[in-house]
């Protein structure tokens, strides 16, 4: 790397630090503001308040990255401008996007750090922060301390479907249970009921309960065929009938996709979909650092020629904030199904790198 590519990166980290540091503050503050009445109602101590909001750090910080990214860049560019050096650098035959080029690399790093975070650093940090928000601020249960539920509980595996009303997971025990069997196109082949079902660690013992087969099209079932205790010898666990179901934001990149294929292999479309969307949108956000360095270098250009650095930083503000709105409202359309998931996830990306292209033409 030659000299004056060095001097330009470290003029980029500097203002990368700044502007994640002003950004992640303001943020901070934003989130602190809109808690504060909570903290005050459940009179929340000092140490779980602290706890609450540092572990909500990692997210914001991973947020405030690519706005950081596009800040740097064009205030690298502003400042190279406002002191003549591009002007020096043309003279000595430099195009001044050419020094763009190393950025770029740090654009690359900045990618591949919010995709590290995003796989082993947030999923973690969600639940932690979820976890002190309901058990240590408000007194409630712990979501992964349940040990019963009291509502309906639903669970697929292959070609069965269970429904129980109630669970107790310490005594490996359901109560009032459906289980349902079905045929390869989706119809109720078998269906089980039973007062109460006990996992003795190989399979599932139900007592009073009965039978009933449908026929090939389910329009008829057979006579109920009434048992005390049978036993059945289906390999779910009651912790995995049991378990809460983790939401998007619990699982890194690869648990994403792994559950989306699972759910959609399930018949479950719209809750893989929901996954799937997710899995490309984390993607997406995290490449979008690399388009915005290259969105911001030729901005500062054409906007020092027409108001100067002010004028810059303004319209960074503006199109940072708007690609998150733009990357949020697709991701929901995606989630809803209006949109299929890689063009909702990656919509925002290709309208803002088409941008980028325009300017760059432009600044040449």
């Amino acid at each position: 790397m030659s000299l004056l590519s060095r001097y330009v990166c470290f003029v980029f980290a500097q203002y990368f630090g700044l502007g994640l540091s002003v950004c992640t503050a303001l943020f901070f503050l934003i989130e602190l503001f809109d808690r504060i009445d909570n903290f005050i109602d459940y009179r929340a101590s000092w140490v779980d308040v602290v706890t609450y909001l540092l572990l909500g750090l990692p997210d914001i910080l991973y947020l405030m990255v690519p706005v950081a990214c596009l800040l740097a860049s064009v205030l690298t560019f502003s400042t190279l401008n406002k002191h003549n050096e591009i002007v020096a650098m043309r003279a000595a035959g430099v195009a001044p996007l050419r020094l763009a080029m190393p950025l770029f690399g740090l654009g690359v790093v900045a990618c591949c750090l919010l995709l590290a975070v995003q796989e082993y650093v947030l999923p973690y940090t969600h639940r932690a922060e979820r976890e002190v928000w309901y058990t240590r601020i408000q007194g409630k249960p712990g979501a992964h301390t349940v040990a019963y539920k009291t509502h309906d509980i639903w669970y697929r595996r292959s070609n069965r479907v269970w429904q129980a009303r109630r669970s107790n997971v310490l005594e490996n025990r359901l109560t009032w249970v459906t289980i349902y069997k079905l045929t390869p196109e989706g119809n109720i082949r078998q269906r089980i009921d039973a007062q109460t079902a006990h996992w003795d660690g190989e399979g599932w013992r139900l007592r009073q309960g009965s039978v009933r087969t449908f026929s090939v099209s389910a329009h008829f079932a057979t006579a109920p065929n009434h048992f005390t205790e049978r036993w059945f010898d289906f390999p779910e666990p009651p912790e995995d009938i049991c378990a809460l179901p983790k939401g998007p934001e619990d699982m890194g990149l690869r648990e994403s996709l792994a559950y989306a294929k699972q759910s959609q292999r399930q018949g479950q479309l719209q809750q893989g979909r929901r996954y799937l969307v997710a899995f490309h949108g984390k993607l997406a956000f995290a490449v979008v650092c690399i388009i915005m360095v290259g969105f911001g270098a030729p901005m500062a250009l054409t906007s020092n020629r027409s108001g100067g650095t002010a004028r810059a930083i303004a319209l960074t503000l503006v199109c940072g904030f708007s690609y998150w709105i733009l990357h949020s409202l697709t991701m929901a359309l995606g989630q809803s199904g209006y949109v299929p998931p890689i063009l909702a996830a990656w919509i925002g990306n290709v309208c803002f790198g088409t941008g980028s292209l325009y300017l760059t033409i432009q600044a040449r």
